[in-house]
């Protein structure tokens, strides 16, 4: 537990740091909408981590300050469970750091969602599982912007909840 707790801290250094030595140069304006997809990659879902897709939509709120959400459905792939769900729910909200007219580097924190269920037949005919949970979000994001799509990476780490770290790649469309 003390690794993952430095982990935090040494990327919460990190983000404050980044933040301090550049400012916003308005290339992202407030009203700015964008909606897109991605693949995500969480590490330690199931037991080696699974591939999820990501459904999201960022308002900008100001020009450095966004609010975003995004939907995640993990296609799990494991063959001791039959008839997995698990998927995860993110309200997040990201500050620009570093914001110009193609290249835009964020920190972002929210709040997370993330419910699984699943049937065990090789342990009893009604042994279906589930639970839920809700966690924090910190992490860091990295945006390409083409004016007609917006590519992005987005490595995060769910704080309580499932703890987890992810990482999601994708691309929006600017409206």
């Amino acid at each position: 537990m003390s690794t993952r707790i430095n982990k935090i801290r040494i990327l919460l250094i990190a983000a404050i740091l980044a933040a301090l030595s550049h400012t916003v140069s308005a290339q992202q304006t407030s009203g700015d909408v964008a909606a897109g997809f991605g693949i995500a990659y969480g590490f330690n879902i199931a037991t080696d981590g699974e591939l999820g897709l990501d459904l999201n939509a960022y308002y900008a709120i100001t020009d450095g300050l966004r609010l975003g959400v995004d939907f995640i459905y993990y296609m799990l792939n494991d063959p001791q469970f039959q008839d997995p769900r698990f998927f995860e729910v993110n309200v997040n909200t990201s500050y620009h750091f570093f914001n110009r007219e193609v290249l835009r580097m964020y920190v972002l924190l929210g709040m997370h969602y993330a419910s699984f269920r699943y049937d065990r037949p090789v342990i009893s005919p009604d042994s279906e599982e589930s639970d839920s949970e809700y966690g924090l979000n910190i992490g860091a994001g990295i945006e390409f912007d083409y004016e007609t799509i917006i590519i992005f990476i987005e490595p995060k780490l769910t704080i309580d909840g499932f703890d987890q770290p992810s990482i999601t790649v994708g691309g929006r469309l600017p409206f």
